[in-house]
């Protein structure tokens, strides 16, 4: 079974959606896709869950974290597996923006839009109803592996003798509710001065 690995920012020095597109293209029986990260642009992440939906034989691992758009793209996976020590994140789309205040209210139309786009691809991908979901989102939900399976957000925990992956070095503390052991190890490693450190695994104090 071929693999294709979703790590880093997506759209910017991870994947982008024509790297998935190009790997479903080659590999149009059952693929595996791990993901490991903390998000990025949110018109990559809904494409690439089109692209997966398309292909329509994908299983999505989760190993670290699947973040912002990533929570996005595995949504359009046929399957989604969790190892037990990964988090999911779902939260409404930001942006940063500079401009005059028509240009700004603009932005934020877009993100409403946006937003309200997600809410129903999470909600086609669960189950669970949008206006929950949005509820969600409107809080910056974390999930770790037994939550996200509850809710339907994966189809399975990944087996307990398997080790988890290192996290995706990122400065969590941008986000508004992540759990204070990601934003910690976050600290710890540099990533909140943009300077990350090499993680080894196991070296996260959560």
């Amino acid at each position: 079974m071929s693999g294709f690995l979703l790590s880093g920012c997506i759209g910017d020095e991870g994947a982008t959606p024509d790297d998935l597109a190009r790997h479903l293209d080659a590999n149009p029986g059952a693929t595996t896709i791990t993901v490991n990260s903390p998000g990025g642009s949110a018109f990559d992440g809904a494409a690439m869950l089109a692209h997966l939906q398309a292909h329509g034989n994908a299983t999505c691992r989760i190993v670290g974290i699947a973040a912002s758009a990533a929570s996005l793209v595995v949504m359009g996976a046929k399957r989604i597996i969790m190892h037990p020590t990964a988090h999911l994140m779902i939260h409404n789309p930001a942006a940063v923006v500079f401009g005059h205040a028509e240009a700004l209210r603009d932005e934020a139309d877009v993100l409403d839009k946006l937003a309200g786009t997600y809410a129903q691809a999470y909600a086609r991908a669960t189950g669970n109803p949008v206006a929950r979901i949005a509820a969600w989102m409107d809080a910056e939900t974390w999930l770790t592996a037994d939550e996200a399976l509850a809710l339907h957000f994966c189809d399975e925990i990944d087996g307990e003798g398997t080790r988890g992956k290192a996290v995706a070095a990122f400065d969590y503390g941008r986000f508004r509710a992540a759990p204070p052991a990601l934003v910690r190890l976050a600290k710890k490693n540099g990533w909140a001065n943009g300077l990350p450190a090499k993680l080894e695994k196991g070296s996260d104090d959560e």
